[in-house]
């Protein structure tokens, strides 16, 4: 029986690596994503891999794969310590592995984004987007400064796909944190929400409250999460205050943005060029 190379040297392994999350939507939007990069690569060999929470993880399939030229797309969307560190010691003992670039920033994440705010408008009745409106991008958040550059970046991208102004904010380690950023919001449209379940709001001119019949042209705070799945840090995105909270890029049950896709297999290719 002929044995067929499932590693030939003209296609290095895609090593698909996530960030890993427990919870069952967000495991399922990405495997979606990888399965769609399979099919668009069926010379490949993409293998899925994770950098924390899912197993195994990329130390692990690195030695795996270690007799073969293989590139690590990370499925991330700014780099920093995962990227910068976690991945450059996983392949640092095989000369064959490289690291490609993370998926962002990339305007082609901001059209995914500014249609996911677009659904969520339609899905709440909602009426567009307005001159008022103040829209915040949500990211995750990094202590590495070339993180929080291109999360800014990213803030512009989308500013230029909506034509309105965004601010950049953080569920972790950067500032502004997406609490201060949603106050910020708030004072700067001079709206305010009532207390649940104050029975003095009425009476006391200090407790802030929204009243009825403010116009529709005040001005919402619309949170656009720059998260990759559903998880932990998009349940935050959906306690923030925001009046609307959109989807991140992937979800499930739904189809995975071609541009997604589009990404991985890019960044896959320019990196197998030096594996």
């Amino acid at each position: 029986m002929d044995c067929v190379n499932p590693h030939p040297a003209s296609a290095p392994v895609l090593l698909a690596c996530a960030h890993g999350t427990r919870d069952e939507r967000g495991q399922r939007a990405v495997a979606a994503l990888v399965e769609q990069v399979r099919a668009a690569l069926p010379e490949v060999d993409v293998v899925d891999t994770w950098v924390d929470v899912q197993e195994p993880d990329l130390v692990a399939r690195t030695r795996e794969h270690a007799e073969h030229p293989a590139v690590v797309v990370p499925l991330l969307l700014s780099a920093g310590y995962h990227v910068f560190v976690d991945m450059a010691r996983a392949v640092e003992s095989s000369p064959q592995h490289v690291v490609a670039a993370a998926l962002g920033p990339d305007r082609r994440l901001a059209a995914v984004m500014a249609r996911r705010l677009a659904e969520a408008l339609d899905a709440a009745g909602a009426p567009g987007l307005a001159p008022a409106d103040r829209v915040l991008m949500v990211a995750a958040g990094s202590s590495d400064p070339r993180s929080r550059d291109d999360c800014e970046l990213m803030a512009r991208y989308l500013g230029a796909a909506l034509g309105a102004p965004v601010t950049a904010c953080y569920l972790s380690a950067a500032r502004p944190s997406v609490p201060d950023a949603v106050a910020a919001a708030r004072a700067e449209l001079g709206r305010h929400v009532e207390h649940p379940g104050s029975r003095d709001a009425e009476s006391d001119p200090q407790m802030p409250r929204r009243t009825e019949g403010t116009p529709d042209d005040a001005g919402r705070v619309l949170l656009v999460p720059y998260l990759l799945a559903p998880g932990f840090f998009h349940g935050r995105v959906l306690s923030a205050g925001g009046d609307i909270a959109a989807e991140p890029l992937l979800v499930h049950p739904g189809s995975v943005p071609p541009e997604l896709v589009e990404l991985t297999v890019e960044h896959y290719r320019e990196a197998a060029s030096r594996a």
